[in-house]
């Protein structure tokens, strides 16, 4: 069985109100299963069946972009400190992403817009909804590279091996291009 039949599963996407709440089920439902896709996937079978509906479904959808981040933290162990950097930017994206539109949702009919954009399609709202959100969310957070960046190397700083492994490559290719003269 899987888990658009399982009972438990849809009175908990049916019944959540509290954004944080809504949040925080989308993180661990996608954390789980890796994969904001399939997420978003099985909220739309939930919505085409008519148990639940873009109102309901909005803050658990925002939670799958941090909970997909889960893959990225798992391949960033025991990885170098720029790809554990790339890790903490990916991660903060996602949770700058999902704070704003959290907020942006108290105070802007971000929901009704895409209800009446398709009115008889759930599937489609809940795609576009996710779609704008991931584009605005990118839109947004480009100008902010670099801080981004700086961010990153504030909580991962720089480990020896990376130094030594960097200085090696350069003085292997000082080498290179001196024996090809």
């Amino acid at each position: 069985r899987g888990m658009r039949d399982n009972q438990m599963f849809i009175n908990l996407m049916t019944s959540l109100r509290n954004p944080i709440l809504g949040v925080l089920v989308g993180t661990v439902f996608t954390a789980l299963i890796q994969s904001s896709s399939a997420s978003i996937g099985i909220l739309q079978a939930l919505a085409m069946a008519g148990l639940v509906t873009l109102d309901n479904g909005i803050y658990v959808m925002f939670g799958f972009a941090i909970g997909t981040c889960v893959t990225a933290v798992l391949a960033s162990i025991g990885a170098n400190a720029n790809a554990k950097r790339v890790t903490i930017i990916h991660l903060a994206f996602n949770v700058i992403g999902t704070v704003v539109f959290v907020i942006l949702c108290q105070f802007i009919p971000y929901v009704q817009f895409f209800q009446n954009m398709f009115p008889t399609s759930p599937e489609a709202q809940i795609a576009n909804a996710f779609l704008v959100f991931k584009v605005v969310t990118t839109v947004m957070l480009v100008p902010f590279t670099k801080q981004l960046v700086a961010f990153s190397r504030k909580i991962v700083k720089e480990e020896i091996v990376d130094v030594l492994s960097e200085v090696n490559t350069k003085e292997v290719e000082e080498w290179k291009t001196e024996w090809q003269k």
